[in-house]
């Protein structure tokens, strides 16, 4: 019978591994809290868009089909209300209703993401037509090629 080998109580028996492997390796902590931004977003845009708080919150509990006052806005965009957080499926009726996106781009700032202005998504898809067209093209050739044309 082999005898067994014996591992002493404080040598380690599995490497260690990071906690988490992925894309967000590179990003300093603490560096994607968006309350802030979001919140002052929030702000700007309910300054700009025209319409009181009370007619926004309608509005918007109209859209989503959820009870949202003005006093939920109020808290939303208030500095001394850290607690309360804008809840992010409501960013749509939110931008809908007040006409900014600056909530979104709060929220995708720091995540390489932007959002595309209509003339931005009309040139996007003239490139994706000059891409398909370029492909056609150079199969037409090879199989001109072929035929010996």
């Amino acid at each position: 019978m082999a005898k067994k080998t014996t591992v002493s109580a404080g040598t380690p028996r599995q490497l260690t591994l990071p906690l988490f492997q992925g894309r967000t390796n590179t990003i300093r902590a603490g560096m994607l809290a968006r309350k802030d931004a979001v919140r002052e977003a929030l702000t700007q845009d309910l300054a700009e868009c025209g319409l009181s708080r009370d007619d926004v919150a309608a509005e918007m509990s109209r859209l989503t089909g959820e009870p949202i006052s003005r006093n939920h806005l109020d808290n939303w965009c208030s500095d001394a209300k850290r607690e309360w957080r804008f809840p992010a499926e409501f960013s749509t009726a939110f931008c809908a209703v007040t006409g900014g996106t600056r909530v979104l781009q709060a929220i995708l700032d720091g995540t390489g993401h932007g959002l595309a202005d209509e003339k931005t998504m009309t040139l996007a898809e003239y490139g994706q037509i000059l891409v398909e067209d370029k492909k056609r093209a150079a199969k037409r050739r090879k199989l001109q090629e072929r035929l010996g044309l």
